[in-house]
């Protein structure tokens, strides 16, 4: 009996492993070695690596930083709704946002807390089911047969319905996601929402230790996803990639606990202050 249930749960990882392989082949497409995509790896490891190793030093500064292109995005959309000047609505509500979040900071750094435990929690109970439900269904392909009338695709939208460009391939797996959001009972909310809760308390008690946790891991994740884009665009290694994925996963964990413990160090050892320039210190 143990033997059948250890053999069910074995069968049941590897469904869920290689359907998550599909769903990397789907929405994941081959990159091509371009100074964007390099130049945009880069900037991706280099900014995650900030925020592992100094984002608890430059807190305040991540928080700006984001308000200002939150700002800027915010700005974009009030553009089109007010036909405004783009320019100058988006630069407008991007230093005014970026103004407010550097006075009230803390309290980003409390609603982040809360948002990014949520969404783990949230993560968590939708890959805790079928990962097929997420691949593109049928009704987001370009159909062959439509008002009763048959057209082929032509290699164009052959090319689309296999590897779409980010904004087609985003839009997909968004609407599949909230498909499945909509299908929560009760009991499906109670993991992200208890998520939440525990966000808020931790955010309410150590506010500044947590945000050093949780800026920390999606910095790890942000840096390794930089360079598994490098290295999927310059060498042959994208199915080697998918066919292990637990390999970055590890590297994500291991990368996070690193810059814990760096800063951690730093905390507990500060550097010694400078010795004063008026020569107190000098003998007499």
């Amino acid at each position: 009996m143990l033997l059948l249930a250890a053999k069910t749960v074995q069968n049941a990882q590897e469904t869920w492993i290689d359907t998550f392989r599909q769903l990397m082949h789907y929405y994941v497409p081959p990159l091509e070695s371009t100074a964007e995509v390099n130049v945009g790896g880069l900037v991706a490891v280099a900014f995650g690596l900030f925020l592992v190793f100094r984002g608890g030093r430059y807190e305040r500064h991540v928080v700006t930083g984001f308000a200002l292109v939150l700002g800027g995005y915010l700005g974009h959309l009030l553009a089109g709704l007010i036909n405004a000047p783009g320019p100058i609505t988006v630069a407008l509500c991007s230093v005014a946002l970026a103004a407010i979040a550097y006075k009230t900071f803390n309290w980003w750094l409390a609603f982040g807390s809360v948002i990014v435990l949520f969404a783990i929690g949230l993560t968590f109970q939708l890959g805790n089911g079928d990962l097929k439900s997420y691949l593109p269904q049928d009704s987001q392909y370009s159909k062959a047969i439509e008002n009763n009338k048959i057209s082929l695709a032509t290699p164009e939208q052959q090319v689309r319905n296999l590897n779409a460009d980010w904004r087609t391939q985003a839009s997909r797996i968004g609407e599949n996601m909230l498909a499945e959001v909509r299908k929560f009972d009760f009991s499906s909310w109670i993991i992200p929402v208890a998520m939440a809760v525990l966000g808020a308390v931790l955010a309410y008690w150590a506010l500044r230790t947590f945000a050093i946790f949780w800026l920390g891991f999606i910095g790890a994740n942000i840096s390794v996803l930089g360079a598994c884009t490098i290295i999927c665009a310059n060498w042959n290694l994208r199915d080697a990639m998918f066919a292990k994925p637990h390999i970055p996963a590890f590297i994500v964990l291991g990368v996070w606990v690193l810059g814990l413990i760096w800063q951690a160090r730093e905390a507990r050892f500060p550097k010694k202050p400078a010795p004063s320039s008026d020569g107190g210190d000098s003998k007499s």
